[in-house]
């Protein structure tokens, strides 16, 4: 068994009593202060706020979290972050605590081997830095559940979403091709499939390899641009093109 599904497998124990769930957190001690360390950038003890705000994270991960979501931990980073983000920014503005927090975090920046990198995800923890709001974390779980039609979980797009410029470069042209009249975005409903003949018909400067070693990523991408995620939408950087295109909600 994989150490990512041992620790699938621990974290859907920790949700089926509080019993577990006190004993899931005082065995993952050392992982979530690491984990924490991470996502803010600095060192964190257990006696500091932000581990306190990572346990109640970590417990509010458990309790959403399934097997569809992908890699718990990665899972877990996020609404870390998220968390954290809230916590700075709500004493920011009351000033009770001097933040010295790094700056990164704010930023959204991580590096690539952080839980949950990848070029979609690194977009959308900007946009949750930035704007620490429900309307987004709604529209990400609304995206999960779409996802889930197509077998893609949200988290899991960390594994699949292109890295290299040119790879998303590439990606663009594809997902422009998708939606270039007549747009073959029906087809893909109906087929939870995406028609890459059709595709390499339309455009000539991407291979099939590159489409399906992306394939997760250009389906949703595509689900985003033609679904109610406004937020989520504005940060993929071709979605303006896209709307001029076919004038898909973007």
């Amino acid at each position: 068994m994989k150490e990512t599904d041992a620790a699938n497998e621990r974290a859907v124990r920790a949700k089926e009593s509080l019993e577990n769930l006190d004993r899931f957190l005082i065995e993952e001690q050392k992982h979530i202060l690491h984990l924490t360390g991470k996502v803010l950038k600095k060192n964190i003890t257990a006696s500091d706020d932000e581990y306190s705000i990572a346990l109640t994270a970590v417990s509010e991960a458990v309790g959403s979290y399934d097997e569809s979501k992908g890699d718990f931990w990665s899972y877990a980073a996020f609404v870390i972050k998220s968390r954290e983000v809230d916590y700075y920014r709500k004493n920011a503005k009351t000033g009770e605590n001097e933040l010295t927090v790094s700056p990164e975090l704010f930023g959204g920046e991580m590096e690539d081997d952080d839980p949950g990198a990848g070029a979609l995800q690194r977009d959308i923890n900007e946009k949750t830095a930035t704007v620490t709001e429900t309307g987004l974390r709604d529209e990400i779980e609304a995206l999960s559940s779409k996802l889930k039609d197509y077998g893609i979980s949200f988290f899991d797009l960390a594994e699949c979403s292109p890295k290299a410029e040119n790879s998303r470069k590439a990606c663009s042209m594809v997902i422009k091709a998708i939606f270039t009249p007549p747009p073959l975005m029906e087809e893909i409903m109906k087929s939870k499939a995406l028609p890459i003949k059709k595709i390499l018909e339309r455009e000539k400067g991407v291979s099939r390899k590159l489409i399906d070693r992306h394939r997760k990523y250009l389906i949703s991408a595509a689900v985003i641009l033609t679904g109610d995620y406004p937020g989520i939408a504005e940060y993929i950087p071709y979605s303006k093109d896209v709307k001029e295109i076919t004038g898909a909600r973007a």
